[in-house]
């Protein structure tokens, strides 16, 4: 095995300058040791990738020299086939950024004795400059079993950062690694940028201490930094404006991450863009100013998830993700996952009528079939003729509500499917970029899951429906379908009914007996909010409609009770409520009507 060697020719700046001779004497070093063991691998018939000690390039390790160009001679050297770098246990002060190009492996000899810092008995690169201390540019580069340190908090700009400009980095490991002192800039930073992409990286038991931002995650708008992943990990110290700030890329998973330095002036987890899994991560900032999160996902984010324990503190949600952190302090986010289909056990069908749901074509035949998937939830036969489109969907005004908030972003909807030919049923829904379809059923005669996630143009209806495509087929097809089911958001939806549903009703909005006071009466038409069933009339009006445009209708079946505070209001017996006869109100007499679900109302009861 190859000694290290150091030569008295070699001449070192003591100053933190670089020198290109440095530079080209360690190449020439270099030189003759790689002739030296390609030579002897030659002998053995085989090239095997090399180690090459830092010190054979002239390296000092000693705290006082500059051994930046040492340093990266090696590298360069390395990446002619893909071999290790290594440095023995030492201080190695760098002046420059150290450039680590694909297949090369930069190892130490281990973090030292000290959880924090590692004067000695370790293999410590400091960083002496305003500049990045290392970066990485190609695939399969290795870092472990050092530290990497900016000397006193002296502005550098970065600890390591992996960086990927017109062209993807993959598969960079890091492990066993300290990073400690960059007050002025990310401790680790992953970039893509102009068409740029990182993927496939992972990170091991990386130790940040103290750092303006402990881990960066960002891309540009045409650049990705996609599944990557870090296990477990810390962050602590002090200095902090973020631990993690995620500004782009999706897919990236922390698992048993800790977070836990006292405070951090923007916030300990910050995604602006894009999103993360956190697994079992701890978050905790003791002394937090209340005005400042712990957490936070801004507008338009969506679809991460985070689980853990939490030491308490301000979150905030303006996007549509799941926050699952337990704490005895604070109170973590889930969104629902209730099942918001009306009628979703398909209750009621006669005369191949579906309460609440329709069909899109007049000659498919509907059949109620005994439970399979869930008890309670009938099964509905389709058959569906030859040379025909269609589809099953609720009947809109029935069609679950969105609002314009993040969390409606997003739908998810199915349903267990059973039929004997392929593509013939899916899922369909109307997003911002037009319309989705999902994956068909596969046609082969057992109960398939079939649905989707899609986005949702708020400005118009989403329509969920199950698309049914059967205008080449030349003999009936028959279709089995249950257990329909919706939520919105990231949360993914129970099979099973609501309990109003599974009584063969309908909830609208709230399911109250409360009393509203309401005396709206313009020209005859009287409009009822929908968040009670008992409406106080003051005054002295004529009825003539309730609640008679689309947008104001009540559910069929919906039963209100009109009190009349004064005598003299005329409810008109005709075309929009049918009375038993024309019925004008005494003091604190009422009347009872249910709703036919299309604007006109029947009599149930009067109270004179």
């Amino acid at each position: 095995m190859l000694q290290p060697f150091r030569t008295s020719h070699f001449q070192h700046s003591n100053t933190k300058s670089i020198q290109l001779n440095d530079r080209v004497l360690a190449l020439i070093a270099l030189c003759c040791v790689l002739f030296i063991h390609t030579s002897s691998a030659r002998c053995n018939h085989f090239q095997s990738p090399i180690e090459i000690d830092v010190t054979n390039a002239g390296a000092y390790g000693d705290g006082v020299h500059d051994d930046y160009a040492a340093i990266q001679a090696a590298i360069d050297s390395a990446a002619l086939n893909g071999g290790q770098v290594y440095l023995p246990t030492g201080t190695y002060n760098v002046s420059n950024t150290l450039s680590l190009p694909s297949g090369v492996t930069l190892a130490g000899a281990g973090r030292g004795k000290s959880a924090t810092l590692t004067p000695n008995s370790g293999s410590l690169i400091r960083n002496t400059s305003t500049l990045l201390t290392i970066r990485v540019t190609g695939h399969n580069a290795v870092i472990r079993d050092l530290i990497v340190y900016d000397t006193d908090n002296a502005g550098s700009a970065g600890g390591i950062e992996i960086l990927a400009d017109s062209s993807d980095v993959e598969s960079i490991v890091i492990e066993r690694v300290l990073i400690s002192g960059f007050t002025d800039g990310a401790a680790l930073s992953l970039k893509a940028i102009n068409g740029g992409g990182i993927a496939y990286c992972s990170f091991y038991d990386v130790r940040i201490r103290h750092a303006q931002t402990g881990i960066l995650i960002e891309e540009d708008a045409t650049s990705f930094v996609n599944s990557n992943s870090f296990y477990h990990g810390a962050i602590s110290g002090g200095g902090f404006d973020y631990c993690l700030h995620v500004k782009g890329g999706n897919n990236n998973i922390f698992v048993g991450t800790i977070m836990e330095p006292y405070t951090s002036d923007s916030g300990h987890l910050v995604v602006e863009q894009g999103e993360i899994s956190g697994i079992d991560i701890r978050i905790e900032g003791n002394a937090q100013p209340d005005s400042i999160p712990l957490v936070e996902f801004k507008e338009n984010t969506r679809k991460s998830f985070l689980s853990g324990t939490y030491s308490g503190g301000l979150t905030i949600d303006k996007g549509a993700n799941v926050i699952t952190l337990l704490s005895g302090k604070s109170l973590g986010t889930e969104k629902p996952g209730e099942n918001a289909f009306v009628n979703a056990r398909f209750n009621g069908l006669r005369s191949n009528s579906l309460p609440y749901w329709e069909v899109g074509h007049g000659s498919v035949q509907l059949e109620s079939m005994p439970s399979e998937i869930l008890t309670g939830h009938q099964v509905v036969k389709l058959s569906i003729p030859p040379g025909i489109t269609t589809y099953l969907r609720p009947t809109p005004e029935y069609l679950p509500r969105t609002l314009n908030v993040a969390t409606y972003d997003y739908v998810n909807f199915g349903a267990y499917v059973k039929t004997d030919q392929a593509n013939l049923i899916t899922t369909t829904c109307r997003a911002p970029a037009g319309l989705t379809t999902g994956f068909y059923h596969s046609g082969n005669s057992e109960w398939q899951l079939i649905g989707m996630t899609s986005a949702v143009n708020q400005s118009i209806s989403y329509d969920a429906r199950f698309h049914i495509d059967h205008s080449s087929g030349i003999d009936t097809a028959i279709i089995y379908i249950t257990t329909p089911t919706l939520s919105f958001g990231m949360s993914l939806p129970t099979l099973r009914a609501g309990s109003i549903s599974e009584t063969h009703g309908i909830m609208n909005q709230t399911l109250t007996t409360g009393l509203l006071s309401d005396s709206t009466v313009s020209t005859g038409f009287l409009v009822l909010e929908p968040s009670a069933n008992t409406f106080e009339i003051s005054g002295t009006h004529t009825i003539s409609r309730i609640n008679h445009a689309a947008s104001d209708r009540f559910p069929r079946g919906t039963v209100i009770t009109l009190l009349f505070n004064n005598a003299g209001t005329t409810v008109i017996n005709g075309a929009y409520i049918t009375l038993l006869s024309g019925y004008t109100s005494t003091a604190n007499g009422s009347l009872t009507l249910i709703s036919d679900g299309d604007g006109t109302w029947r009599e149930l009861n009067r109270n004179l």
